[in-house]
């Protein structure tokens, strides 16, 4: 009996250790996932069936060519997280100007891809990217350093397309 128990407490002691180490980002994640939840309430806030949910905030030209995965596209951008914590941006960099990126659609996260292919040329909208279509469960950088995505993290971007190339 006793060996029985000694081995049902290091069983569990085990289980719990491991348990803390998986569990560090579940309070993150849920802060998130409670966020997308408020923010679908917004009369202004749109969700696809992916899970996305966008704004948008300017149409741009309405007869223009929307980005497709084959093309580049010319857009500056600010990057939050739910904080508000500004994580990357193409406006008022070191030079204090405005830079904006050529990016591929296809070497996008999911979610931005997807918001990108809605938008028209001149367009500004926001995306509310779950992390499922982000950057997912695993962390991107290193905690601490000046580029740190935690697991779980919605992405926020307000994205001004200017040129599909």
């Amino acid at each position: 009996m006793k060996r029985t128990t000694k081995l049902f407490c290091l069983l569990l002691i085990t289980v719990l250790i491991c348990g803390c180490k998986q569990d560090n980002w579940l309070d993150w994640k849920l802060q998130n996932e409670l966020w997308l939840i408020n923010n679908a309430k917004q009369a202004d806030v749109k969700t696809t069936y992916t899970g996305l949910q966008y704004k948008c905030i300017e149409k741009g030209w309405e007869g223009s060519t929307r980005p497709d995965n084959a093309k580049t596209v010319t857009i500056t951008y600010t990057g939050k997280f739910i904080n508000g914590y500004l994580f990357e941006s193409t406006y008022n960099n070191e030079q204090g100007k405005d830079i904006p990126a050529t990016m591929s659609v296809s070497g996008l996260v999911s979610g931005f891809a997807e918001g990108l292919k809605m938008m028209n040329q001149f367009g500004i909208y926001e995306f509310y990217i779950p992390y499922y279509l982000g950057y997912g469960e695993v962390a991107r950088g290193t905690e601490g350093a000046s580029f740190f995505i935690p697991p779980y993290t919605t992405l926020i971007f307000r994205v001004e397309l200017h040129r599909i190339n």
